[in-house]
Order: C-alpha cells, then sequence, then structure tokens
C-alpha cells in the first residue's frame, strides 16, 4: 500500500466513483457482495488498490500545504518534483500562531528579532507524492496558498 486506506466516511462518500472502479476491473456489484463475504484477501487489495488511486489524484493536485503550531508555521509550495519551504519561527513569549488573527500580528512584526524566517527548497526524484503525503499524516492540512505567496514577496524586497 502507498498511502493509506480510505476510512469508511471516504469510501461511502466516494460510492459513485468505487462502482466505476469496480466496473474498470470488471467486478458488478453480484460479484463484489460474492468477494467481500468469500474473498477477504481480495477485497483488501481491491480497497487498497482503490485507495492508492483516489491519494494519487488528489496529490496531483494538491500546491500548498501548511503546518502551524504555537511558535512555528511551516509554509510548503509543491512543485513539479520540488518542495520550496518558507518557515516562521517565533520566540516563545510571542502570541501563539494558532491564534485566529495570527496573520495580522505576523504581517505588523515579521522584522522584529523574536521573529525568525528560514527558506529552503528539496529536490525529489523520486516519491514525491508520498512526500506530500508524508506532511499530510504529520499534520500539514491543503491551503489556498495565499499566506506562502504573501511572505514569498515579502522576502522578495
Amino acid at each position: 500500500m502507498k498511502y493509506a486506506r480510505l476510512s469508511k466516511e471516504q469510501f461511502e462518500s466516494l460510492h459513485e466513483e468505487f462502482a466505476l472502479f469496480l466496473a474498470t476491473q470488471s467486478i458488478d456489484k453480484k460479484q463484489w457482495d460474492q468477494i467481500k463475504t468469500e474473498n477477504l484477501t481480495l477485497t483488501d487489495e481491491l480497497l487498497d488498490l482503490f485507495s492508492n488511486v483516489v491519494w494519487d489524484q488528489s496529490l496531483d493536485k494538491i500546491t500548498y500545504l501548511e503546518n502551524r503550531s504555537d511558535h512555528h508555521l511551516f509554509l510548503f509550495k509543491c512543485l513539479d518534483k520540488r518542495i520550496d519551504l518558507i518557515l516562521i519561527q517565533l520566540e516563545s513569549n510571542c502570541p501563539s500562531l494558532r491564534e485566529k488573527d495570527y496573520k495580522r500580528w505576523l504581517g505588523e512584526h515579521l522584522t522584529d528579532p523574536q521573529v525568525s524566517i528560514f527558506e529552503s527548497n528539496r529536490i525529489f526524484n523520486e516519491d514525491f507524492k508520498k512526500e506530500k503525503f508524508k506532511l499530510m499524516e504529520q499534520g500539514a492540512l491543503v491551503t489556498d496558498g495565499a499566506t506562502f505567496e504573501d511572505l514569498k514577496k515579502f522576502l522578495l524586497k
């Protein structure tokens, strides 16, 4: 299994796509019901295969990820085989980055000595999607990239 099996809720929300997937495997509803009761190994293989297909397609569409804690903000831009990182690190006496208005505070204090900004990037020749998936497993969430792009513009000045 390349990623992780989809949850029951995810399978339920993708039931039409799963039916189409089974059809591509030449499996109709009657056969699927039979497989589920008589061949648990094949059932697991098909569920895992469909999960991998869904994750592969989803990971292809992800460009921006964000992982935020009280005093760290990891912003990722996932390009073709490369991930750019902007890391904001705050001293412990700064307001939490989990607060609702953290962007306003951060915008006003980006040049403050209590705020450190780091940039980096890494190229992945293989397993680029797995790297994105790993970031998500570690708590990164998909974003629209506005924060990344705003900070990138600030850093280019």
